[in-house]
């Protein structure tokens, strides 16, 4: 009976060897397979890095992009519309100011000639012409229109007939200066109720 007794034991002894080295194999292939899973973690994933420490990092958010909400467009879109409003104002301002007419400085008649009535009868009156050069430039010769309902004139002074109703300067009194003038008279018989006017035309010789 020994000699199996011994044998079984020595049996025993080799089975709880190779368990024991099964056991240290099986611890071995779990380290190597953690390390493994670690690397890959590590290279996939490197927010996850630090996940065998015991704390669990969850990945950062990506960062908000810079793109102004649209509300934020709606608030700046007046103010920056103002500026242009502004600017479209008056450039139609200073259009209409230049489309719009300009009305032409009143022309300065270069000579004038007033009617004075100096006597007065019941067949005849005399009358004073003031002829002033009323222009810039001095001028060397006139002539009035003595053209008067229910009067002819009969004889002058200072006054030449021309023809008609055309009267004009004598020598002595044909130039004038800018702002000068002369007083010729004439007399004329009244046919009627006539209508002395204030002034005649007056024109400069060319």
């Amino acid at each position: 009976m020994r000699p199996w007794m011994d044998r079984a034991v020595v049996r025993g002894r080799i089975h709880g060897r190779l368990l024991l080295a099964l056991i240290v194999i099986a611890v071995i292939a779990c380290l190597v397979a953690v390390w493994q899973f670690g690397i890959l973690r590590d290279d996939d994933h490197p927010e996850y890095a630090d996940i065998g420490g015991g704390e669990t990092i969850a990945p950062a958010p990506d960062a908000e992009p810079d793109t102004p909400t649209s509300g934020d467009a709606a608030s700046t879109s007046p103010l920056e519309s103002a500026p242009a409003s502004t600017e479209a104002a008056a450039t139609t301002s200073e259009a209409a100011e230049s489309s719009a007419p300009v009305e032409d400085a009143p022309v300065v008649p270069p000579c004038t000639a007033s009617l004075t009535l100096d006597d007065q009868s019941d067949t005849s009156v005399s009358v004073t012409v003031a002829v002033v050069n009323t222009g810039t430039e001095p001028i060397d010769g006139w002539e009035v229109l003595l053209d008067l309902d229910h009067l002819t004139v009969t004889s002058t002074w200072g006054l030449s007939h021309i023809e008609g109703d055309r009267y004009g300067d004598i020598l002595f009194n044909a130039a004038l200066d800018p702002g000068d003038g002369y007083e010729p008279s004439f007399r004329a018989d009244v046919e009627g109720e006539f209508d002395l006017p204030a002034t005649v035309p007056c024109t400069p010789d060319a």
